[in-house]
């Protein structure tokens, strides 16, 4: 296995004082990181695209300084694959945009573009390099953040949940460490997880993509990522997003190739796995033990990454390289834990809560602000007849879920035959007939 090196050490362990906003705008091609040849070759692939264009147009995409386009584009000159074209002869001379020149590529550069696109079609800001990666990530560790009980109450407003449990969740989301919710379904596991992930409201800085040794990965991805719409009156580099910190979320489908980077044949450059993708924000494996993987295999894959804060990935050339793994993990399931882990890995496993049946007061207030939600009337009389007719005879839990799901039976059996939705003896006992198994 590769060592990390000396500056990617020193990054790890650097404690920055608050978050940044931004990072420097880098102002000549030494400071980006990259071979120069490539940044090149990125530029050629762009033009291709654009066709004709001007140094803003290919710095809107590239997302770099007009100082390094110039000194990309004067080399693409002196080689011959671009050429000047002049202002456009269509915009006004009083436009100050009509004095900007515009470039095109020559037919050899055409020919050089389109070899360039076959060998390697990623077409997108320019990417970060490793070692810089690693520095950000680090400043702005999962680990670093601070929550308070004012803000974890803020975060589960409306939402009906015990002190008690806020108690047990509030210092696991400070530890940053795994996290096991576990108990029967339909109690709101996963619904805890996803509000846990609001609990952060700062922004983070994340890239587009990632440079690795000649290879492109791709990170920012509209489904895991949401960027800030200010990107601050200042974005300085670009190729960063200030995005809120990420909450990914996979079930049962989550395969063990799906933590691994995932190659492209055709379009010859790589998406970034999961984890990577969920850096400095949240990991939510929910269902876990319904996965197509054995949870075990599972497991073992991320012993090394727990302790030791860093995944390996390797490239399809057999390259070995590191990356942080810097992300709150949980595990959400209704299986027994004991039945699908060890005492070894339950122990990496730092906080274990368990989320039971609700009680009957919190099933009459999660029935009541579920009528407010689809603005029906809450009559109490025939919550009870619900409880003492359909439940305690029975012997039958108190699930968070029935209230929303009897409703929704109620509300669906209205709308077929045209009538205002309403709690009676009438339309609860249709709706237990349906939704429960007798």
């Amino acid at each position: 296995m590769p060592s990390l090196s000396p500056a990617i050490l020193q990054a790890l362990e650097a404690n920055a004082e608050g978050l940044p906003t931004s990072r420097p705008l880098p102002q000549s091609l030494s400071e980006l990181g990259l071979p120069e040849i490539f940044l090149a070759n990125l530029t050629l692939k762009h033009c291709f695209y654009l066709d004709v264009f001007t140094l803003n147009e290919l710095g809107e995409r590239l997302k770099l300084s007009t100082t390094i386009l110039t000194q990309l584009l004067d080399y693409l000159r002196k080689e011959k694959y671009v050429e000047v074209r002049g202002p456009d002869p269509l915009k006004p001379v009083a436009n100050p945009l009509a004095l900007t020149n515009r470039f095109a590529l020559t037919d050899g550069g055409k020919r050089r573009s389109a070899q360039l696109l076959e060998y390697d079609a990623y077409v997108g800001p320019a990417p970060v390099s490793l070692e810089d990666y690693w520095q950000q990530v680090s400043r702005q560790s999962i680990k670093l953040t601070s929550i308070t009980p004012v803000r974890l109450r803020q975060v589960f407003e409306g939402l009906v949940i015990s002190p008690a449990m806020l108690e047990q969740l509030g210092p696991a989301s400070v530890s940053g460490k795994p996290l096991f919710l576990y108990g029967p379904p339909g109690n709101g596991k996963t619904t805890i997880a996803l509000r846990l992930g609001q609990v952060w409201d700062d922004a983070i800085l994340l890239p587009y993509a990632l440079y690795v040794e000649g290879h492109v990965i791709r990170i920012y991805d509209d489904i895991s990522h949401q960027p800030l719409r200010d990107q601050g009156a200042d974005p300085g580099d670009r190729r960063w997003l200030r995005c809120r910190r990420p909450v990914v979320l996979v079930g049962g489908e989550l395969t063990l190739p799906m933590l691994d980077l995932a190659f492209n044949p055709t379009l010859k450059y790589y998406e970034a796995p999961l984890q990577l993708k969920a850096n400095n924000g949240m990991f939510i494996v929910d269902d876990f033990g319904r996965q197509q993987v054995a949870p075990q295999e599972l497991l073992n894959r991320w012993i090394i990454p727990l302790e030791n804060r860093q995944d390996f990935l390797c490239l399809h050339t057999g390259q070995k390289f590191a990356i942080p793994f810097d992300q709150f993990l949980v595990f959400a399931t209704n299986l027994e834990p004991r039945t699908l882990v060890d005492d070894a890995f339950l122990r990496r496993i730092r906080s274990k809560v368990k989320v039971d049946h609700v009680t009957r007061e919190q099933f009459l207030e999660i029935f009541r602000l579920m009528c407010a939600h689809h603005r029906m009337e809450f009559v109490p009389e025939m919550v009870e007849y619900l409880l003492t007719t359909h439940y305690e005879p029975a012997g039958r839990s108190f699930d968070a879920c029935h209230p929303r799901d009897l409703l929704e039976q109620i509300i669906d059996h209205s709308a077929f035959h045209g009538l205002t939705p309403s709690l009676t003896r009438e339309n609860l006992d249709r709706a237990c007939r349906v939704y429960f198994v007798h």
